[in-house]
């Protein structure tokens, strides 16, 4: 029988209760002791004894209460820890410092192979060749992650010491007692990062557009999203087409099968997942798949025929249970007849198709995407969102947009950036679509005679020569001013010039020497 004493906290309540115990000649097999509490475990007690070892003990001073209970605190702390052990889906394994197994939860027992067998007691090497028990002594069980093979698959080691309990005496020991061993699944990582991704849109419904054209596109977007096979989305550039897809891009070899440990010189340890094993049991949404080389659509063909592949520089072969969702702006079957893209490819991928409209085609969804645009660009550079005027809106629907919704994102963001004032018009849309910094890829001569070619020469037109050019000067210095302040504000949450031209949406030779100008990122 297990039961509670409860009781004042006075030096040598505990031996009295030890005493009394002893006396009725009772074995105690577990005995716990806590502030105001007593814990014991005494299989001899059947409950018609309870009730007058219970009257002894309360003739105890101090003693207030006793109770039956089914479990000892440490029984139940441990039962949690089983628990909370056997819900991982990854192995997990816990050492002491001689390397024998304390801990094992049920996946690391099912993956090891000895599932007859207890792990626990074992000695870590009969499962696991790397890292040796010497190794992680010598990190005191603090390593960096990294690629080990456990009942022949691949996990993403993570290791945590286990420290001994501090007492405050001269005695304790700062030196770990042992680790833990957490054994991480590539998909499991995968479909963690996809969880953890900020996304802007987290349906088809959230994505900006009532026209009829993104209307039908939409609804058929969400019936071929419950069908579990290869997807092509295709469309103009700039019209969206990662929105209706949710996962990584690259195409590289490396980033998309991963690579074997000792493939190249500078690869980490252990070698390195690629995307597909990430996406295991998922899905993987590949951007520009027209680029693809022969060598990789052979690879990937592969991948959708019998769903294995081999890591770059690797012999084993690796299965995974993947759907693939691929988009281009090419045309594929053109180039599945002219031999530039495989056309058994082309018919893998192809078997559901979404074709994304341009934005000339859904000229009534303008309004709600620069409302959105203007927005997130206000916020983006820390000023209020300026007044949109009508004539503004009008020479937006008025425009061709040869690259979508894309150069519209750029095009307001160029206007909002480096608006002067607080109404957005037409004249602003004007100097920002014609790009203000998008014509000079290198700074202009200091002997130009003529103001530089990416800024609009709407000042220099007095009959007065000298006049002109002190307007000229002082136009040319504010447009520096609002570049500058702009740059500095964006170049935090994009701290390169490639990504910084990419948000732009401008070159990256003139953001470097834009950069380098106003004497930012040095």
């Amino acid at each position: 029988m297990r039961f509670e004493i409860r009781g004042e906290n006075r030096v040598g309540i505990t031996r009295d209760v030890v005493n009394v115990l002893t006396d009725q000649g009772l074995d105690i097999r577990a005995f716990e002791v806590t502030t105001h509490h007593i814990y014991a475990d005494i299989p001899a007690i059947r409950p018609g004894r309870f009730p007058l070892l219970a009257h002894a003990l309360k003739q105890i001073p101090g003693i207030s209460d006793i109770r039956e209970i089914d479990r000892l605190p440490t029984e139940r702390r441990r039962a949690q820890l089983h628990a909370t052990l056997a819900a991982l889906g990854d192995p997990v394994i816990a050492v002491d410092a001689n390397g024998q197994i304390a801990q094992a939860n049920p996946a690391a027992q099912s993956i090891a192979g000895t599932s007859e067998k207890p792990l626990r007691d074992q000695d870590i090497s009969t499962i696991l060749a790397e890292p040796s028990i010497e190794d992680l002594r010598q990190s005191g069980f603090r390593m960096p992650e990294h690629e080990v093979i456990l009942g022949g698959q691949t996990y993403l080691l993570q290791v945590e010491p286990i420290g001994h309990v501090d007492d405050g005496s001269d005695a304790a020991d700062d030196e770990p007692w042992g680790g833990v061993m957490v054994f991480h699944r590539a998909a499991r990582l995968g479909r963690v990062i996809t969880a953890l991704q900020d996304r802007s849109h987290t349906g088809f419904d959230d994505i900006i557009g009532t026209s009829r054209a993104m209307t039908r596109v939409k609804s058929q977007a969400q019936r071929l999203a419950a069908i579990d096979a290869p997807l092509l989305i295709l469309g103009e550039t700039g019209t969206g087409k990662e929105l209706f897809a949710a996962m990584p891009e690259g195409l590289a070899e490396s980033e998309l099968f991963g690579y074997a440990a000792g493939a190249f010189t500078s690869a980490r340890r252990g070698g390195k997942p690629g995307l597909l094993e990430l996406a295991d049991g998922g899905t993987l949404f590949l951007d520009e798949i027209g680029e693809l080389t022969p060598y990789l659509q052979a690879k990937l063909l592969r991948v959708l025929q019998d769903g294995r592949f081999r890591r770059v520089g690797g012999t084993d072969e690796i299965a995974v249970d993947v759907r693939i969702i691929s988009a281009t702006n090419r045309d594929l079957e053109a180039m599945s007849h002219d031999g530039t893209f495989r056309e058994d490819l082309y018919f893998r991928l192809n078997v559901l198709a979404i074709t994304l409209p341009p934005l000339r085609d859904r000229i009534e969804d303008i309004a709600d995407l620069t409302r959105f645009f203007i927005d997130r660009t206000a916020q983006q550079t820390e000023r209020p969102a300026p007044y949109f005027a009508r004539d503004g809106l009008d020479w937006l629907r008025a425009h061709d947009w040869p690259g979508n919704v894309r150069e519209l994102e750029n095009t307001l963001f160029r206007a909002v950036a480096l608006l002067d004032g607080d109404v957005l018009g037409a004249g602003d849309l004007t100097s920002a679509a014609t790009g203000t910094m998008t014509s000079a890829d290198t700074p202009p001569s200091d002997n130009s005679p003529s103001p530089p070619a990416n800024r609009p020469n709407n000042i220099a037109t007095s009959a007065d020569p000298i006049t002109a050019a002190l307007a000229q000067d002082d136009f040319n210095a504010g447009l520096d001013l609002l570049e500058r302040e702009m740059l500095m504000r964006l170049y935090p949450d994009y701290p390169s010039s490639r990504k910084l031209a990419e948000r732009l949406g401008v070159s990256h030779t003139s953001i470097a020497n834009k950069l380098r100008k106003y004497g930012i990122g040095q």
